[in-house]
């Protein structure tokens, strides 16, 4: 594996294990997906179940695939060696929940996503304002906005990626 696949990993891992005890279980996604759906109104809405409910298919996924000691934990070397596996099904397993976060942020169903509400999702699964804005500004279009395109194409290129010239691959969780 690449020494930027493995920076891209360390940094999902670090925003993946949102109560900062350095392995990933359930309750983190949990955890992480009450933020988000907090910031967008509340898991009342729609939206907001489904987002949840596919924080918790992506752990699932997670779990079957990492978790080789069967202890409903993930620690880091886990996480590496069964991300690569994982993100091989990108459309299946992950997809998902990356669509459901677009949909979630997109606040008027328009297709779009706007600066302010990107930032908003970044900032609730633990990214820095600092980094969400200009990961933002290196993924939307040139009219300000994000479609969900670009956001799984975003998406895929930081699990799969390993190209340092294609930054836009891995600015999608703030600098590196």
């Amino acid at each position: 594996m690449s020494e930027l696949l493995n920076q891209k990993y360390e940094r999902l891992f670090s925003l993946l294990d949102a109560n900062g005890d350095g392995v990933i279980a359930e309750d983190d996604f949990t955890l992480m997906a009450g933020r988000c759906v907090t910031a967008f109104g509340g898991e009342q809405t729609a939206k907001g179940q489904v987002y949840a409910a596919e924080m918790l298919n992506y752990w699932r996924a997670l779990r079957e695939t990492a978790d080789a000691d069967g202890d409903g934990r993930i620690d880091r070397d886990e996480f590496r060696q069964a991300l690569r596996h994982v993100s091989d099904d990108f459309d299946t397993l992950i997809g998902p929940l990356y669509a459901a976060g677009f949909h979630l942020a997109d606040r008027d169903d328009d297709g779009r996503v706007g600066r302010e509400d990107f930032v908003t999702v970044l900032t609730a699964i633990g990214v820095p304002a600092d980094g969400a804005g200009p990961a933002f500004d290196s993924l939307a279009g040139p009219d300000g906005q994000l479609t969900k395109d670009q956001l799984m194409t975003a998406a895929t290129g930081y699990y799969r990626d390993d190209d340092p010239a294609n930054t836009t691959s891995h600015l999608l969780f703030g600098a590196l």
